[in-house]
């Protein structure tokens, strides 16, 4: 009977022992393998974005994505995935002026392993191509792609995406023609 007291304790002190013993995922010296989205052939339906992250935060499929001004002049694309570990990434080009290849801030949100929402950052290179929506030169349709990479609170990892026909206001204070758009002939 004391032999049974002393196995059931034992298996007590390892379970207690277990519990919040989580640890971060362990990488190799060279780090995660870069993410990478399916090149246009491979894929099978069209989507307008799709994005690629390996990291804690891995995530691949398309993506719900929206093209918002960023401060006086700059540009954010916000994208979401629809997954809970990954909620949301927003690629932001403080001094955008059109067409053309940018480094840009990125930002990954995701969860924490408390189920807190936290933030890693990191840079990206963007190739953003934009034609002219409005005669008047106030919007226009972007597309482009980005790849980089991330760390921090959510993790730390690699980002690649492609997007095409996001819709762009150059400006929220009225009708003023931006010199950095001009109407397509």
């Amino acid at each position: 009977m004391k032999k049974s007291r002393l196995t059931a304790l034992a298996g007590l002190l390892a379970l207690l022992a277990a519990c919040g013993a989580e640890e971060a995922p362990r990488l190799t010296a060279a780090g995660p393998r870069p993410a990478q989205i399916p090149r246009r052939e491979a894929r099978a339906p069209k989507a307008d974005a799709e994005l690629a992250a390996v990291g804690r935060q891995s995530f691949q499929g398309s993506s719900a994505f929206r093209c918002v001004l960023h401060a006086r002049e700059g540009l954010q694309i916000n994208f979401r995935t629809g997954d809970p570990e990954m909620p949301a990434v927003a690629v932001r080009i403080e001094d955008y002026t059109g067409s053309g290849p940018y480094r840009a801030r990125l930002f990954v949100t995701g969860r924490s392993r408390t189920g807190a929402l936290v933030t890693s950052t990191g840079e990206v290179n963007v190739q953003v191509s934009q034609r002219a929506l409005a005669a008047d030169g106030t919007a226009a349709i972007l597309g482009g792609s980005f790849t980089g990479s991330y760390g921090g609170p959510a993790g730390k990892g690699s980002i690649e995406g492609r997007f095409e026909d996001c819709r762009y206001s150059a400006y929220r204070d009225g009708p003023q023609k931006p010199a950095n758009i001009t109407a397509a002939p």
